[in-house]
């Protein structure tokens, strides 16, 4: 019996996408999105007409530090506001605690403007940051086509209180 051959998006290279707080690999081809209400991050999408196929950074200093102490309460109304999306499917959750930062994703499907979407989100919270990394795919097979890449983002980024160098 024959398997279909699955194909992958090719890309040119990848960049290393830096700031103070958090860092990140991406394909250096991707459009660089706008974020519609001025949120302080990074928004890029492999295809500049496709703003639902996206790979986002939403960074928000909370005002007030957050520790270990946290993490159920944190998780607690992470998932639920999950839950309550449309349409919802949580396919996976984990929490915990890694040194000082709190980490919490999920992956899902759910129901917008009557079209279903994939998403992973991984969130961190680091002193008074919370920084939440969003990859989604327009539809689920847009997810699942570009999810090396997407893999590719979520599992180089790095939570850092300084600005990285470049290695020498």
């Amino acid at each position: 019996m024959n398997t279909p051959q699955k194909f992958y998006p090719a890309v040119q290279g990848l960049a290393w996408h830096r700031t103070q707080y958090y860092s990140f690999f991406l394909p250096m081809n991707w459009h660089p999105f706008v974020w519609a209400n001025g949120r302080d991050g990074k928004l890029f999408g492999p295809d500049p007409h496709d703003p639902a196929t996206i790979f986002a950074v939403d960074l928000f200093d909370l005002g007030a530090p957050v520790t270990a102490a946290d993490l159920e309460a944190l998780a607690e109304g992470f998932f639920e506001g999950i839950e309550h999306l449309p349409a919802v499917n949580i396919e996976s959750r984990q929490q915990t605690v890694i040194g000082s930062v709190i980490y919490l994703e999920a992956q899902y499907t759910f129901q917008e403007q009557g079209t279903l979407r994939k998403r992973w989100t991984r969130l961190f919270y680091d002193e008074t940051r919370q920084i939440t990394m969003t990859a989604q795919g327009a539809s689920p097979e847009k997810y699942h086509y570009w999810l090396p890449w997407f893999f590719e983002a979520m599992m180089t980024a790095k939570i850092h209180r300084q600005f990285p160098e470049l290695p020498e």
